[in-house]
């Protein structure tokens, strides 16, 4: 067994893969047995590489991404004093996942290769799950959603509908904010602003920090974020963007904030004042998830403006969500439709 190199920072969020090979006779085996590896590749680098004589079990914790396990024989000659040349090799890209546990089964047949299977664990939340979302929506008053499931991969309703922003964007002009004072903690006179522009939703705290980060600040951080409908013209309430647009950035928000001021930017978007948790932390909490949110309403020309975004953690795995809505007959009724999303997701 031999460990070539580290396999990434120990702090960092991080996945299974749980690699099994063993042998199928059924065709004879090695005449003096074999020496079994398993590799593990990054970007053209070899991780891990286990060896030994018959069958090979791996447990190894890695950053979520996408990497190669690489299976090979070497037949043994003179009681494995010698070794044959690789032979019977097999290898397939596979994908670690925060928080789950990536399985890959390897059979090799002496003489006739190997054959090589990857069961992933299940996404979250689970699909027939995200169907039922889209039909509770589907019969509400102007909704959309967007989620980024814990795999990564985008679902939602009209999630790229566009819509006037309430104050949502606060947790943007947030970050938007701690990326221009650059790696290092707030000081008490910026954590008095920002604090109540994220916890009690502070209007005039939210105007003074965009007269500080302004519009060039905002779009220079929604195109970090991959955000691709937002628009802005002089004024933080002047944002439009779609569920996808706020998916995407509460996906990416730990990424997105400096090293430095992490900590402090997920403490404010999880402690928000308690008169504004009407929305997904009903469900969320109750189920164990960490919940970093902002929600936002107004009135417009079509009625009540209800928004609301989510990035959720539990036991290592993530996902985001954003649900957008207006013309609302009520605040309420606009609340309802948040919780009854993540009722059904959560469920």
């Amino acid at each position: 067994m031999a460990w070539l190199t580290a396999v990434g920072d120990a702090a960092a969020p991080r996945g299974m893969l749980d690699a099994h090979q063993r042998f199928d006779f059924s065709g004879g085996p090695y005449v003096e047995g074999s020496v079994s590896y398993l590799r593990v590749l990054k970007g053209g680098h070899v991780l891990l590489e286990r060896s030994r004589q018959g069958e090979l079990n791996v447990r190894l914790p890695l950053r979520a991404g996408l990497y190669r396990l690489t299976s090979f024989q070497r037949p043994c000659e003179g009681n494995c004093s010698l070794l044959d040349p690789p032979t019977d090799r097999c290898s397939r890209r596979v994908r670690v996942f925060t928080g789950g546990s990536t399985s890959v089964r390897v059979v090799t047949r002496p003489g006739s290769g190997c054959r090589l299977r990857v069961q992933e664990p299940p996404a979250f939340p689970a699909r027939k799950r995200i169907a039922a979302a889209r039909r509770y929506v589907r019969g509400r008053a102007l909704s959309s959603f967007a989620l980024i499931d814990t795999h990564g991969h985008l679902h939602g309703f009209a999630p790229r509908r566009r819509y006037i922003s309430a104050s949502v964007v606060k947790a943007m002009l947030l970050v938007a904010y701690l990326r221009k004072i650059g790696n290092r903690l707030p000081d008490a006179a910026e954590r008095a602003t920002l604090g109540p522009m994220i916890s009690v939703s502070d209007n005039g705290r939210a105007t003074s920090i965009y007269g500080r980060v302004g519009d060039a600040g905002l779009l220079d951080l929604a195109r970090r974020a991959g955000m691709r409908d937002l628009t802005v013209a002089g004024f933080w309430g002047s944002v439009f963007f779609s569920a996808a647009d706020q998916a995407r950035f509460f996906y990416r928000f730990d990424s997105l904030v400096p090293k430095r001021s992490r900590a402090y930017a997920r403490r404010l978007l999880s402690s928000i004042a308690p008169a504004q948790r009407w929305g997904f932390s009903h469900s969320s909490l109750r189920r164990g998830w960490s919940t970093f949110f902002k929600g936002g309403w107004r009135q417009t020309d079509s009625g009540s403006l209800v928004h609301e975004a989510a990035l959720f953690e539990r036991d290592g795995a993530r996902f985001s969500l954003a649900v957008l809505t207006d013309g609302n007959p009520s605040h309420d009724y606009g609340t309802e439709t948040l919780r009854g999303v993540a009722e059904r997701l959560f469920r």
